[in-house]
C-alpha cells in the first residue's frame, strides 16, 4: 500500500511538473504558428504589375504612376531547394535586353510578394536610374511554390535569393561583380543572410531590417499583445514540433562575412514594427567587424516608409550606392 502511494505521489509530482512545461511550449507553438503563417498568392495586390500599381491596404496620395515601367517579362526558375520554383518579373532596362547595366534583386517582406507596391516602387526607381531589376516571390508567397505555408523568417528563403543569383548568371549572363541586392523588412533579414552566405552578391541595401532574430521575436510578441517572456518558448517549439531552428543562421552573418563588400542600411525613426535600434546595432556590429557599412535614418518615416516620405532622396541615395558598388552611371 505504501509503495502504491509513493508511485501515485511521484506520478502526481511529475504531472504537476510537466503540465506547466507543456503549457509553456504549447503557447509558444501557437504563437510561433500565428507569427509565421504565410498565405500564398498576392491578396489585394494581384492586379499590380510593373506597368500599373497602387496601394490597396491604405489610402495614400503617393504618385505611384511616376515609377511604372512599360516592359517586363514573367519568369520562372528553380528555387533554393528541390521542388521549389520561383516566380518572378524580369525588368531589363529596355526591350532589347539588359545591355551593360548592372542588376539589382528585390526581396519582399513577410506575407508579401513581387506585387507589393513597396517592391514595385523601388523597382521603378532603380529602373529609372539605369539598373536592370529582378523581382521575385519567395517560397510560400505570391505565385512561387508552396512548401509548408510558413515563413521561416529568412532561414530557408535566403536560399531562394541565392538561386536567383544562379539564374541571373546562367540565363542572363551577368558577372557576379554586377549583382546587387535590396531587401525590405523580413526581406532585409533574408537579404542579409544571402549576402553573408553568397560572395557573388556585390552589395546590399537593407531597409528597416533586423539583426538578432530572438530580439525581433520578443518585440513582435510584445507588439502583438503577448508577454515577451514567451519568446524562448516560440523558438523552442518551432524546433521541437516543426523542425525549424530559428537560430540556424542570422542576419549578423552579413557583417561578419562581409569581405569588404558595401552594406547600406536604411531605417525610419518612427518605425514601430521593426524598431530602429536594429539598424543602429548593425552599425555597431559593422564597426566591430570592420565592415563597409553606411546608414541613413529617415526622420519621421514609418515601417517601409522612407521611400514614400523622401522619394527623390531615397532614389538618389540607393542608386548612387549601387552605382558605386556595381558600376554604371546613375540616370537622373
Amino acid at each position: 500500500m505504501k509503495l502504491f502511494s509513493r508511485k501515485v505521489g511521484w506520478s502526481l509530482f511529475a504531472l504537476l511538473l510537466l503540465l506547466p512545461i507543456a503549457g509553456y511550449l504549447g503557447a509558444g507553438f501557437y504563437i510561433y504558428s500565428t507569427l509565421v503563417e504565410s498565405t500564398s498568392g498576392c491578396g489585394r495586390d494581384c492586379d499590380n504589375t510593373p506597368a500599373q500599381f497602387e496601394e490597396h491596404w491604405s489610402e495614400t496620395d503617393f504618385p505611384f504612376d511616376q515609377y511604372t515601367v512599360n516592359y517586363w517579362e514573367s519568369v520562372r526558375y528553380a528555387g533554393g531547394d528541390e521542388g521549389i520554383e520561383i516566380d518572378g518579373w524580369w525588368v531589363p532596362i529596355s526591350e532589347t535586353g539588359p545591355g551593360d547595366a548592372p542588376v539589382v534583386m528585390l526581396v519582399h517582406g513577410i506575407r508579401g510578394s513581387k506585387n507589393d507596391p513597396d517592391m514595385l516602387t523601388v523597382s521603378g526607381m532603380l529602373h529609372q536610374a539605369g539598373f536592370n531589376v529582378l523581382m521575385f516571390d519567395l517560397r510560400d508567397n505570391g505565385a512561387s511554390s508552396v512548401e509548408d505555408g510558413k515563413a521561416s523568417i529568412g532561414i530557408k528563403e535566403y536560399r531562394d535569393v541565392m538561386a536567383s543569383v544562379d539564374w541571373l548568371m546562367q540565363e542572363k549572363g551577368f558577372n557576379e561583380h554586377r549583382i546587387g541586392l535590396y531587401g525590405d523588412s523580413m526581406g532585409a533579414g533574408t537579404a542579409a543572410m544571402a549576402f553573408g552566405m553568397d560572395s557573388r552578391i556585390q552589395s546590399v541595401v537593407l531597409e528597416n531590417g533586423y539583426l538578432h532574430l530572438p530580439v525581433l521575436v520578443r518585440e513582435e510578441l510584445e507588439r502583438s499583445g503577448y508577454p515577451g517572456w514567451l519568446a524562448p518558448a516560440a523558438t523552442w517549439s518551432a524546433r521541437l514540433f516543426d523542425g525549424m531552428d530559428l537560430n540556424e543562421i542570422s542576419p549578423t552573418i552579413a557583417f561578419t562575412n562581409h569581405r569588404d563588400r558595401p552594406i547600406f542600411a536604411i531605417h525610419g525613426t518612427a518605425d514601430t514594427r521593426v524598431l530602429t535600434h536594429h539598424t543602429r546595432d548593425m552599425v555597431t556590429l559593422g564597426a566591430e567587424q570592420g565592415a563597409n557599412v553606411t546608414a541613413w535614418f529617415t526622420e519621421g518615416a514609418v515601417h517601409s516608409g522612407s521611400k514614400y516620405m523622401y522619394p527623390e532622396e531615397f532614389k538618389q541615395r540607393v542608386a548612387t550606392f549601387f552605382s558605386n558598388s556595381l558600376g554604371g552611371t546613375v540616370t537622373p
